[in-house]
C-alpha cells in the first residue's frame, strides 16, 4: 500500500506517462478489481470449486443458487460495476485502451460499458438450460432457482456449464491483443492468464504477485484507489 497520497499521485502520473507513450495499451484484470463490487475473490470464498459445479447444481439446486446469489448475482445487480470498471470503460471509449482481457466471469466490464472485452473464462451473461440447451442472458439469474421458461430445465451459468474452461475464440482474441500490445495494465490479477505485453507491464495490486518481477511500474494500492486518481488526473467523466 502507498505510504501517502503524494506517492500514489506520483505513481499514477507515471502510469499516465507510460500510456501517453504507448501505441497499443491493453488491460488484464482479475478478481481483485471486483472486490469493491462486493464480489469475493478466491481467497474469500469457501470451497468455491466444490460448490459451484454442475453436479452440485443438479443435486442441490437451492443450495447452489443460494451461495451463487450471495457471492455473485446479488452483488452484480445490487452493487454493479465499481469505479475501476467505469474508468476502464471510459478509457476504451476514448481510444486510450484497446482491449480488456479478464478472467472474471461477473460481466461487470460490459455492464460498465466497455466495448472490447475478452472473457476468457466466459461470462454470466451466457446461461444454458441443462435440458434443452437454450441460452439466456444474465437477467434469468435474478430468479432464486433459474429455470428454462420453455421446458423448465435447470439453468447453468456458462462458466459452471463449461467447468471454467478457457474459451478458444476469447483466448485467441486475448492473445492477439497481447501480441500487439506495447503496454499492459495488470489489475487485481493473480496470473491465471499470464500473457502480457512483452514491452511494458504496470502491475496494480495491494499484494505481492508474479507480475511484480517483470513490471516497469508496481503500484501497491487497490484498483479503485488507483483509477480514482487516474480519472482525476486525466479529467475523465465516469
Amino acid at each position: 500500500m502507498q505510504n501517502s497520497k503524494v506517492d500514489l499521485s506520483e505513481q499514477v502520473a507515471e502510469l499516465i506517462d507510460l500510456m501517453d507513450n504507448a501505441q497499443f495499451v491493453t488491460s488484464l484484470t482479475g478478481a481483485g478489481i471486483s472486490v469493491d463490487s462486493d464480489i469475493p475473490d478466491m481467497e474469500m470464498m469457501d470451497d468455491v470449486f466444490g460448490l459451484f459445479e454442475e453436479s452440485t447444481l443438479e443435486s442441490q439446486p437451492k443450495k447452489f443458487y443460494k451461495a451463487f446469489h450471495k457471492d455473485f448475482i446479488d452483488p452484480i445487480f445490487k452493487t454493479g460495476p465499481n469505479l475501476t470498471h467505469k474508468v476502464m470503460a471510459s478509457l476504451e471509449k476514448e481510444g486510450l485502451l484497446k482491449g480488456i482481457v479478464t478472467t472474471n466471469v461477473d460481466y461487470l466490464h460490459e455492464l460498465a460499458g466497455a466495448p472490447n472485452v475478452a472473457d476468457i473464462w466466459s461470462t454470466l451473461n451466457v446461461n444454458h438450460c441443462l435440458d434443452c440447451g437454450r441460452i439466456y442472458d444474465i437477467n434469468i439469474l435474478r430468479n432464486d432457482v433459474p429455470r428454462c421458461p420453455v421446458c423448465n430445465g435447470l439453468i447453468s451459468p456458462d462458466p459452471v456449464f463449461r467447468h471454467i474452461a478457457t474459451l478458444p475464440d476469447q483466448r485467441k482474441m486475448a492473445d492477439d491483443w497481447m501480441a500487439e500490445s506495447d503496454l499492459t495494465i495488470v489489475t487485481g490479477s493473480n496470473g491465471y492468464y499470464s500473457h502480457t505485453s512483452n514491452q511494458a507491464i504496470v502491475n496494480i495490486n495491494p499484494k505481492l504477485n508474479s507480475f511484480d518481477r517483470g513490471a516497469k511500474l508496481v503500484i501497491r494500492a487497490t484498483s479503485n484507489e488507483v483509477f480514482q486518481e487516474l480519472a482525476r488526473q486525466m479529467n475523465l467523466k465516469v
